[in-house]
């Protein structure tokens, strides 16, 4: 059971998630004109190369494939018609477009914040480090008042 996980996490740190895939699929219906819902496609590699092309990430066709059982079972993609395999004939659906639409929003804004907003967040995702490291400054500062003054 634990293989899954390790395929899972593998793919993440390589950088390829459900979100760059939706926006990867939701960018290309809107470069072509398309709906998202008009605009079919199938995991292979052609798919790989296009999202190396746009990411500078090459997963393997098996980890892409996870990634789209993810999207599939949160009803983020579905089947526009079947075919001889499960990942041919997919589509966003209207979730997956409007998670693809959030997602790329919030990157947006994100990458766009100033640089002490950034600064800030920064210490707020990581405060449990700051407090840390300010209680060993404390403790070695208290450590070291305690050695001078018994000497």
């Amino acid at each position: 059971m634990s293989a899954p996980n390790r395929d899972v996490k593998a793919t993440r740190e390589q950088g390829m998630d459900e979100y760059r895939l939706l926006i990867y699929l939701l960018e290309l219906c809107e470069k072509n004109g398309q709906r998202y819902d008009q605009h079919y496609f199938d995991i292979d590699n052609m798919l790989i190369e296009n999202l190396y092309e746009k990411y500078q990430i090459e997963p393997t066709l098996e980890e892409l494939q996870q990634v789209v059982d993810r999207c599939y079972a949160r009803s983020w993609l579905e089947h526009a018609y079947m075919s001889g395999s499960q990942y041919k004939g997919l589509k966003l659906t209207t979730t997956g477009s409007g998670v693809a639409t959030s997602k790329r929003k919030s990157d947006e804004a994100k990458n766009s914040r100033p640089f002490l907003k950034k600064a800030s967040d920064y210490i707020e995702e990581h405060k449990g480090l700051f407090v840390l490291l300010g209680s060993l400054i404390a403790i070695t500062g208290l450590l070291i008042t305690i050695s001078k003054g018994g000497g």
